[in-house]
């Protein structure tokens, strides 16, 4: 198997070091990885085909040590699972024309329950995510260091279009913020909502090489942003930061 599909299902669940414990499920080599944020502010998913390992639930519980091991391997890694008598997975092996490596794999129970997420009929406002998107949110997060949220609104341009208004800062009326917009699709309307920019930032920049992304709004303080690219799925379902 390309090692890239193994870096890319890591990136876009780990997320720069977010999240580390997550169950891996692989149906007819198809995986499905769902997975929360410590902090419970992100819950999300990634699937990805053409994941050559049998079907098996495989708990990884520490994702940093994991991600060093692959990061060794050769471009092509062969996965296989060592099991107890009883069928149970108690090592994930890989094997490249250098190494040959065992990670030890978590009881699943030590793993948490990912919550499902009821999502609206229909959301609020909806936009592109392009790769200009996603450069400005992550410059400007950058420039600005550590600022905790970003707010997000819909606003009516002089053309008569309506546009997606993102302000990253803090929300006190004397913190540092920067602000761009782009173009977006609102029925109702939507007010400024508050949302944690460390965990924006770090999936867009998990999904810099995605072929297309979307993101959506509920009033309701529920933000779903998807990306597909080729042999990668992702979605993050973000929720809005309390009221100071």
């Amino acid at each position: 198997m390309n090692k890239q599909i193994i870096t890319s299902v890591l990136d876009k669940y780990y997320l720069n070091g977010t999240v580390e414990s997550v169950k891996w499920v692989i149906k007819d080599k198809n995986i499905t990885v769902d997975f929360i944020t410590p902090m419970k502010n992100l819950v999300g998913k990634v699937t990805s085909p053409n994941f050559d390992l049998e079907d098996s639930e495989v708990g990884i519980y520490n994702t940093s040590q994991f991600y060093k091991l692959v990061k060794i391997m050769d471009n092509t890694v062969v996965l296989s699972l060592n099991k107890s008598d009883k069928g149970t997975p108690l090592e994930l092996t890989l094997a490249d024309n250098q190494y040959d490596l065992n990670y030890y794999l978590s009881d699943l129970n030590l793993i948490e329950t990912i919550p499902t997420i009821n999502e609206p009929d229909s959301y609020d406002a909806e936009a592109k995510i392009d790769d200009d998107f996603i450069s400005k949110f992550i410059n400007a997060k950058k420039a600005l260091g550590d600022v905790k949220q970003f707010t997000i609104k819909d606003e009516l341009n002089s053309e008569g279009i309506k546009d997606l208004i993102i302000v990253i800062g803090d929300g006190n009326g004397y913190a540092n913020k920067i602000k761009f917009k782009t173009t977006c699709e609102s029925m109702f309307g939507l007010n400024e909502l508050p949302f944690p920019a460390d965990v924006m930032m770090e999936l867009l920049k998990a999904n810099e090489e995605a072929d297309s992304g979307v993101i959506q709004i509920s009033q309701e303080g529920l933000m779903k942003i998807s990306f597909k690219e080729e042999n990668t799925e992702s979605t993050y379902y973000l929720v809005r930061l309390s009221k100071n």
